[in-house]
């Protein structure tokens, strides 16, 4: 893959991290699919998978139901973090500037929420892992991997590529301006955890398989199956991308899209 190449998918990576769709019930399914994609979501099929085991005794399945919910529970805040720091780069975004200082408290605030959500994240699959036994391990982890299906670095290198032409499409970029934001972001510096998009997410994809295959033994890395994310930072590196190439009404087009973003975040 030439550095065009990769620089088109990584790019296509953040901004589907970020939901860059207008608001409208005709993008809901592309909404779903980012939210399937997302790491979060993977995560959270671990228990539900856990709750579809025959095997359960109904101690089992009410401590995992616990698991569950304060496992939603832990999300609240990073969510309520995410809303803000997209309220506040929607306006930035409208008015064609993106201000680091004006976002940096919304992005510290996003920052401790991840952390914490990550480590109560950890903390819930060591004790789903302590519930289980050898045998339900092995059939979680078998029901997991058989879900998956399609190699993960496969798919998600077509959905990048499939997103990539989905949100060009709506903001209406030309040619030159994708070339110009793919040109922009291999400008920046590469992400401290993982590097480029592409071969940053097949290592972490590698990792956390082997970390999943672990479950199935008495010694489980669950710190390996959880990563802190910072979402807040990689939406701020697009926007600086994009924002001096867009147009006044692509720029209002992809405002809206965040502040619809944003509205979700808080719901959910």
């Amino acid at each position: 893959m030439n550095r065009y190449a990769r620089n088109v998918v990584r790019c296509a990576s953040i901004i589907s991290a970020v939901a860059v769709v207008p608001v409208g019930a005709a993008f809901a399914q592309d909404a779903a699919t980012a939210q399937q994609d997302h790491p979060r979501a993977h995560r959270a099929g671990l228990f539900a998978a856990a709750l579809q085991l025959n095997s359960l005794t109904a101690n089992q399945r009410t401590a995992i139901e616990g698991l569950k919910a304060q496992r939603r529970a832990s999300t609240g805040p990073v969510r309520a973090a995410n809303a803000q720091v997209l309220t506040i780069l929607a306006q930035e975004v409208e008015q064609g500037s993106v201000d680091p200082q004006a976002l940096a408290p919304a992005l510290s605030v996003e920052h401790n929420a991840a952390a914490a959500e990550s480590a109560a994240e950890e903390t819930a699959m060591k004790q789903l892992h302590a519930l289980l036994t050898p045998a339900q391990r092995g059939q979680l982890v078998d029901a997991v991997e058989a879900s998956a299906g399609q190699a993960p670095g496969d798919r998600q290198g077509a959905d990048h590529a499939h997103r990539m032409e989905a949100w060009g499409a709506r903001l209406g970029l030309t040619p030159e301006q994708k070339a110009k934001i793919a040109a922009n972001l291999a400008s920046e510096p590469a992400d401290q955890k993982g590097g480029a998009a592409d071969g940053g997410n097949r290592a972490q994809g590698g990792a956390r398989r082997q970390a999943l295959e672990s479950f199935r033994g008495d010694s489980f890395d669950a710190a390996a199956l959880v990563r802190v994310e910072h979402r807040g930072d990689r939406v701020e590196k697009i926007a600086r991308a994009m924002v001096p190439v867009l147009t006044p009404a692509q720029r209002a087009t992809w405002a809206s899209g965040l502040r619809s973003r944003a509205a979700h975040e808080s719901r959910s």
